[in-house]
């Protein structure tokens, strides 16, 4: 069989949609009927493309033969600096335990609590009063990346702070591609925080700034430099990833009225919504990886060198693990409504293993309050055309716009 052409391309810059919506589920449907290990072509190469479930879990968890460091060492580290991601083993460890520990639940449930139905509210009574709404350009592309820098300590809480993170964030993911914009907006970024992380080192405040600055690990602390990697790398791949995030469950909610009125009547159910919404349409759909040493995967060798993809999207719609997996299903991760016997897989939204995404607490956190505050505040919110709504993109997924009206 001739591969399948997967025609890479973040979807901030793609000069066509990319596989919108269901199109690009049902290609991997038909890849996961046929292949554990499916042909694609990607980047322009051949490789094999990770469908089920099971194989996917077992890849995450093997980083000696599927390590994701040198992945991220070959392609953005030159542009957001040496961190955790770019590195496997004890360093890697170290640098993730030194860098993240204010993401971790315990913090990033007080701060949510505190803080974001606040900053989403804020963020509303921008639009609120109008009929109709972008919500990417007026929510999605606003709120997450103003929590983002509050919750790291940056000054600057305002619609034009919000738009140069943004800018700063997909210019660096951009890299590479765009080298010279990606070298740009992290210099302007380093600019922006070097003030910042000075003054933390002097006066400690409750934020990921003054965490990474003074922590502590086996006598080890983070210089500046490390510092201000680990800023650039948590800056531009969390805050996308809640981007798409969010919009992805505002489309996959709003398309689903009868869900919309569910959480609507029964908000505590809306954590188990937004778990749903990860495995139903990700915010990241594929993941490569390049294999240190021959091994076998799916039943087939794998030769050192070679890259693979970390098929999530398809992973998270195998149907041994998810009856009906192209159905959204509110109630899929609510423990109250588990059938005996099911088997509830794990969510791979956000890896597993060493690499599994620091960021995900903060994550999900922002899309729950995000969801919240919307419905809390449009009792007729509605997708005026849902079709342009899809989202779009392989690697980063989400929709570029999301027409609503409010009232």
């Amino acid at each position: 069989m001739d591969p399948y052409t997967v025609d890479f391309a973040f979807s901030l810059t793609p000069d066509e949609p990319l596989l919108p919506g269901e199109t690009f589920h049902r290609l991997l449907a038909e890849l996961r009927a046929e292949h554990r290990l499916a042909p694609v072509r990607f980047l322009g190469a051949e490789m094999g493309l990770i469908t089920g479930y099971d194989d996917l879990d077992a890849a995450f968890r093997n980083d000696a033969e599927f390590p994701a460091g040198p992945t991220y060492a070959n392609s953005i580290e030159p542009c957001q600096g040496f961190t955790f991601e770019s590195c496997d083993g004890p360093e890697h460890h170290v640098l993730r335990d030194l860098s993240t520990r204010g993401l971790r639940a315990r913090p990033v449930a007080r701060y949510a609590a505190e803080h974001l139905p606040a900053i989403a509210h804020r963020v509303i009574d921008a639009f609120a009063d109008r009929p109709t709404a972008d919500l990417v350009a007026n929510f999605t592309a606003v709120f997450p990346f103003l929590v983002f820098g509050h919750r790291m300590g940056l000054p600057g809480s305002e619609r034009d702070h919000a738009a140069r993170y943004y800018r700063w964030a997909f210019d660096i993911l951009g890299y590479p591609g765009d080298n010279a914009t990606g070298l740009a907006a992290a210099a302007a970024l380093t600019d922006y925080v070097e003030p910042v992380l000075a003054e933390r080192r002097g006066c400690p405040a409750d934020d990921l700034l003054s965490s990474m600055s003074t922590a502590v690990k086996a006598g080890r602390r983070l210089n500046d430099e490390e510092i201000l990697s680990h800023v650039r790398a948590l800056f531009s791949a969390g805050a996308a990833t809640s981007h798409h995030g969010l919009g992805n469950t505002i489309y996959a909610l709003l398309r689903d009225p009868e869900s919309v009125a569910r959480l609507r009547a029964e908000p505590d159910l809306i954590p188990h919504a937004v778990d749903e919404m990860l495995r139903w349409e990700p915010p990241i759909g594929i993941l490569p990886r390049l294999v240190s040493q021959d091994v076998e995967l799916a039943g087939e060798v794998v030769r050192a060198g070679s890259m693979v993809l970390m098929g999530i999207a398809s992973a998270n719609r195998d149907e041994r693990i998810y009856p009906n997996p192209d159905r959204f299903d509110p109630d899929r991760f609510n423990p109250g409504r588990f059938e005996p016997g099911r088997r509830a897989g794990r969510l791979l939204t956000f890896g597993f293993g060493s690499h599994y995404c620091p960021g995900s607490h903060l994550a999900k956190a922002q899309i729950v309050a995000g969801v919240t505050a919307l419905l809390e505040r449009f009792p007729k919110l509605s997708l005026t055309d849902p079709d342009i709504a899809q989202p779009v993109g392989t690697v980063m997924r989400g929709p570029r716009v999301l027409p609503v009206a409010l009232h």
